[in-house]
């Protein structure tokens, strides 16, 4: 989430207030901001299905903040759509209506687009799991990374790190890449996109038959089919990110208990063997975590974590982005301020005004339109390593950058960050308590270009340090093993 107003950055808004309509989203959070126009919210429950389409339709490419920059027909889009959603209307088929809205919504290649979820229609579709977790590797090789011993597949053959060949008779990666991921959260780019339909092509219906092709360690060409059972997620849950990094900010905003240990603060910081600090930030907002009453300060929570590093001497820091849900635009600016001995442009910001249908340049500072990073009293002059994944959206991608632009900075991971830099706002109620979500406003660089949001395919801030997903890798990611961790650790050390 990103570009909550400067203007609301003295508001004491705690995290579970700011994240309040993430309770039904199944996509990386979105913060209801302010704008120069009081209507940005549509509602049409009350309304037929085709009318709440075609006003949804109107108000979403009227607003939608990167038309152009992804080159999104929306003439094209409207039209299927409608025909699906007429079909249903006339059927009075709810499940048809949902299913057309996401895959309407799901069309849009931007993580700050999103769908409330019908969780009792979504179980009907991916509830069940074919006992193996695909990953696709560098090379585009697949394997399973995990196999359930109590599974079918199991019995055929099938063990971890075993090769996948074919999925009903196709190619696996041609397989997945036809797979349309509409119960996972919008892929701004064409890498969290694979992945995606990678991790899905594995989930169906409880029941749904498949059958699948592998070869085994030993060099035999296995073919079974293959009954989908309800198996609680557990395939998605031995996939990068989820078996390796915690999301437990998210898991804390949508009231999902995964039984982790609570959160204390939205800033963690350690120093580890070697002299290494260690900084975890979830997300560019206050949030008073523990119930307190107290909302901490987090720019002043992470600024101290820097000035203890300096002190102790530290002569390398790994910042931890992953997962980072985003915030409030001036604040990672100003953590950027930590590492950054001059003033240095972060954005400017384009928004729509509603009034008069056009993008106007918001005055982020008193003294200028251009949000600046203004340097912090301390600043860590040693190494910093950013790790960063497809889950480190918005505001989080900020602090990726500033992190990647230093001379002394370096970007560390599988995968680039997710390519959603845009300001979020647009929101419609649907019928059925249906609730659509999509940015307004562009983050510019220092030439009035949009930055980092993804474009045919290609955004976000990517690793300098790329750690390839490799058959060994892969297998560690569902042992839970965090190898991105250990590989900046041995190359501070090492420094």
């Amino acid at each position: 989430m990103k570009g909550c107003r400067l203007r609301m950055r003295k508001q004491v808004l705690r995290a579970l207030c700011l994240f309040c309509t993430l309770a039904f989203l199944m996509l990386p959070p979105a913060c209801a901001e302010e704008s120069g126009t009081p209507d940005q919210t549509a509602d049409f429950p009350q309304r037929t299905w085709m009318e709440a389409f075609d006003g949804l339709h109107e108000r979403f490419s009227a607003e939608y903040a990167f038309t152009d920059w992804k080159g999104i027909d929306w003439n094209a889009l409207g039209s299927l759509c409608r025909q699906e959603i007429q079909s249903a209307q006339e059927k009075e088929d709810f499940q048809a209506y949902y299913l057309a809205l996401r895959r309407y919504i799901n069309s849009i290649p931007d993580g700050h687009v999103g769908m409330s979820s019908v969780s009792e229609i979504d179980q009907q579709f991916v509830s069940g799991g074919f006992g193996f977790s695909p990953v696709l590797l560098d090379g585009n090789g697949v394997i399973a990374n995990w196999v359930d011993e109590t599974s079918e597949v199991y019995r055929a053959g099938l063990r971890a790190g075993d090769e996948l060949l074919t999925w009903n008779g196709q190619p696996i990666a041609e397989a997945a890449a036809e797979v349309r991921a509409i119960f996972a959260s919008n892929a701004a780019t064409q890498e969290d996109a694979m992945l995606k339909r990678m991790a899905f092509l594995a989930r169906a219906g409880v029941g749904d038959r498949a059958e699948l092709s592998f070869r085994s360690t030993a060099g035999q060409m296995v073919s079974v089919p293959l009954t989908a059972y309800e198996d609680g997620m557990i395939t998605i849950k031995k996939t990068y990110p989820v078996a390796v990094v915690s999301d437990r900010l998210r898991e804390m905003m949508l009231g999902i208990d995964s039984g982790a240990p609570p959160l204390t603060g939205v800033v963690e910081y350690e120093i580890l063997d070697g002299n290494v600090a260690y900084i975890r930030i979830w997300g560019e907002l206050d949030a008073d975590l523990t119930d307190s009453g107290i909302t901490p300060s987090t720019v002043a929570l992470f600024q101290n974590a820097v000035k203890s590093a300096q002190d102790e001497g530290c002569q390398g820091m790994i910042l931890d982005i992953r997962n980072n849900v985003g915030g409030y635009d001036e604040m990672a600016a100003a953590l950027l301020g930590s590492f950054y001995a001059r003033e240095t442009f972060y954005e400017y910001q384009s928004d729509y005004d509603g009034a008069t249908h056009a993008r106007v340049i918001q005055r982020s500072m008193p003294d200028s339109d251009a949000l600046m990073i203004r340097p912090a009293d301390t600043v860590f002059t040693g190494r910093v390593i950013a790790l960063i994944n497809q889950k480190c959206v918005s505001s989080g991608e900020g602090l990726a950058l500033g992190i990647k632009n230093l001379p002394n900075g370096e970007t560390l991971g599988y995968y680039g960050t997710n390519g959603s830099f845009g300001m979020t706002g647009g929101q419609a109620w649907m019928p059925g308590g249906l609730s659509i979500t999509w940015p307004r406003g562009q983050s510019l660089d220092a030439n009035y270009q949009v930055q980092l949001d993804s474009r045919d395919g290609i955004g976000g801030v990517a690793p300098s340090i790329r750690i390839p997903m490799t058959r060994e890798n892969a297998l560690l990611v569902a042992q839970g093993e965090d190898v991105e961790l250990a590989q900046a650790l041995a190359i501070l050390r090492e420094n």
